[in-house]
């Protein structure tokens, strides 16, 4: 019954962007709109495990109506990733907007306040509403090198409530035309390496020259902490690589 209800609530989101809560404090009627509710935040990385982040930012808007004739003094948002509480004066805005860092699952809270201190939030448990949630997608992409680069896939967000439900790899290599001297067959040999260090899926593939071919991995559960995507050529030789490894979340529920 709990899950069909997440399911309903997860649907009603989706079409109108608006929640009602449905268990409130009775002297108020609290809806409100979530925009970025569920995102992906992109890490473009170097040879060098230098990255450049695109990061999305969560908005919500707040519409509450008082039952008694009291003033709302305030509109707060609880993110869950750490940061202190944002809280805002309902007579100057009803939008709260917060910029998740890093990826994960985060347990976050928000609400309203009245003048005769009466609150109402969401959610009123965590067995009643989904995380907030931010995949994480890791690229590397590489022209004309003699070696292709390792990918370094960033451990969740301290503060996530939770792993990556599966990670996905999807890399493209070539072996690419250059002076004759270069040009040669070389063994490409992807490792995909767990936070402990140990590997839980790898492919060798030996490319002639002007070859390309892509490697794909899936694996659900995986451990949380840092991973590692290894790509090693037998010969230098004149390398491409077009390389996305996904850390997914989707519908990801609160932990017990």
């Amino acid at each position: 019954m709990r899950i069909m209800l997440v399911f309903v609530m997860i649907a009603n989101l989706m079409m109108t962007g608006c929640i009602a809560s449905p268990y409130g404090n009775g002297d108020i009627d609290f809806n409100h709109g979530l925009s970025g509710w569920e995102m992906t935040h992109h890490f473009e990385k170097d040879e060098n495990n230098q990255t450049v982040e695109t990061l999305t930012e969560l908005e919500i808007e707040f519409n509450a109506y008082s039952n008694i004739n009291a003033t709302f003094v305030e509109f707060w948002l609880m993110p869950g990733d750490g940061s202190d509480t944002k809280r805002v004066d309902p007579q100057e805005t009803k939008y709260i907007q917060h910029q998740y860092t890093g990826y994960g699952a985060f347990m976050n809270e928000y609400g309203v306040i009245d003048s005769e201190g009466n609150e109402d939030k969401m959610p009123y448990s965590k067995y009643d509403w989904p995380a907030l949630i931010r995949s994480g997608n890791f690229y590397l992409n590489q022209s004309s090198a003699s070696q292709p680069a390792d990918l370094y896939i960033d451990a969740p967000h301290p503060n996530s409530v939770g792993s990556a439900e599966w990670i996905g790899v999807e890399s493209t290599i070539g072996n690419s035309w250059a002076l004759p001297f270069t040009s040669e067959p070389t063994d490409i040999t992807w490792s995909l390496i767990d936070p402990d260090g140990t590997v839980v899926d790898q492919h060798t593939e030996t490319l002639d020259v002007g070859d390309d071919y892509t490697w794909e991995s899936y694996l659900e559960s995986p451990k949380r902490g840092a991973w590692l995507l290894t790509v090693e050529s037998s010969a230098d030789v004149n390398i491409d690589q077009t390389t996305l490894v996904r850390m997914s979340y989707a519908g990801f529920l609160y932990n017990h």
